[in-house]
């Protein structure tokens, strides 16, 4: 029997790439993922949006197995986001039918 929660995560472009390392900000939130959930990360999905313009934000998805929620928000909302009005974190975990959004402030 498993638990999924979908973890999407929205950044603003890069944020805090330039003195982190690729992905910025998000490597803190997969260093924690990777480390408790069996080296489970966020993807960037971004560039698979349809439409002929790009996105104006970072787009990042994962699928968790048995989440510590109120953990995952904690590590979310301790990042020092480069632009903290941009980051905004959905979570649905079975057998919710919507996502809850949660912001770092």
């Amino acid at each position: 029997m498993t638990c999924i929660t979908n973890v999407i995560l929205t950044t603003a472009i890069q944020d805090g790439a330039w003195m982190n390392s690729d992905y910025g900000s998000v490597d803190e939130l997969n260093e924690y993922l990777c480390n408790n959930y069996q080296g489970s990360t966020l993807k960037m999905v971004h560039c698979h949006a349809g439409g002929n313009k790009g996105m104006s934000c970072d787009v990042f998805m994962a699928a968790i197995d048995y989440l510590n929620i109120e953990e995952f928000i904690e590590q979310f909302k301790q990042i020092q986001w480069d632009k903290p009005l941009a980051a905004q974190l959905l979570l649905k975990s079975e057998p919710d039918d919507i996502f809850q959004s949660y912001s770092p402030e």
